[in-house]
């Protein structure tokens, strides 16, 4: 089963992870529209749309934020004084469509947004990868606070701005024109609603990772682990010998080859003798031909 959603531990990483990935999907649907502030604009019966990036009104283009230097949208006139040659100035004749806080809010949700799918990558790893969930753990929370605050921060520099005199209103022919909140801006206010709950969520997690009693199991899941990777052919000692070495050396054939050598000097051991107990007498070391020591069996009687 891909999705195991038997135990608390494994449903609140699917939690957390699918409620990240529906407010980075209304997140990036708000960013890349263009109805954060709209206004009707009766005098020509136009519908205008001003977005972080692009400004739209109906019936004709839109204008995009990255091309201000190709289009002159500031739609400005040279007003020379008079007997004063060359001595211009530039008049504005009405609201520029792009301001350096529309710069702002649009940087901090891609920010934010990035934040979200390193907060996902983590989510995901450490659902599969049981024994690394105490560090994507971490890397989650730390992600998906980061994209709260930055998006929080967003929402709160554009309606403050957006309350300005010079971005509230839309410059018409003859009337001016009050601009309201479109959708886009609703649907990155949504996307941080979520983000509470998703918040909620990673201390929940952080709970059960780190104070639960699932992290007595993911405790052994990591031993178990160590112990099967050390217990892997490759993580043995190097040996200068090998099985056939040994078997080769240790064989009949290799045995009857070699010439015996001459035994050394006899040597006469003279046994201790000790007083019997109740527990036995002492057993006196033997040797072999060569002189080598040889084990011998000992057995202990218990009374």
């Amino acid at each position: 089963m891909l999705f195991d959603t038997a135990t608390r531990l494994s449903k609140t990483i699917l939690a957390g992870v699918i409620s990240v990935i529906v407010a980075n999907f209304f997140a990036f649907l708000g960013m890349v529209t263009p109805a954060w502030q709209v206004a009707d604009d009766t005098d020509v019966n136009r519908y205008v749309q001003s977005g972080l990036w692009l400004y739209c009104q109906t019936g004709a283009q839109c204008w995009y934020i990255f091309s201000d230097n190709l289009i002159n949208y500031y739609e400005r006139v040279d007003v020379c004084r008079f007997l004063l040659i060359g001595d211009c100035r530039k008049k504005l004749l009405r609201t520029p469509y792009f301001f350096g806080w529309h710069y702002a809010t649009l940087i901090l949700i891609t920010v934010a947004l990035a934040f979200g799918v390193l907060a996902i990558v983590a989510g995901a790893y450490g659902y599969f990868k049981k024994t690394r969930l105490r560090i994507t753990t971490i890397i989650f929370d730390c992600c998906v606070f980061m994209e709260f605050i930055l998006m929080g921060i967003a929402i709160a520099v554009f309606s403050i701005n957006a309350e300005m005199l010079e971005s509230k209103y839309l410059i018409g022919v003859r009337n001016t024109f009050e601009k309201e909140y479109g959708y886009s801006f609703f649907l990155v206010c949504f996307a941080l609603f979520i983000l509470c709950f998703s918040s909620l969520t990673a201390i929940l997690l952080t709970t059960f990772v780190f104070f639960g009693p699932d992290a007595r199991m993911i405790t052994r899941e990591q031993e178990y682990e160590k112990s099967q990777y050390m217990e892997r052919p490759d993580h043995y000692p190097q040996t200068m010998y090998t099985a056939e070495t040994v078997r080769s050396q240790h064989s009949p054939s290799s045995i009857l080859k070699t010439p015996l050598q001459e035994p050394p000097l006899q040597r006469s051991v003279t046994p201790v003798s000790f007083a019997p107990s109740s527990v036995g007498q002492f057993i006196a070391p033997s040797y072999d031909r060569t002189g080598g020591f040889q084990p011998t069996t000992r057995h202990y009687l218990s009374y």
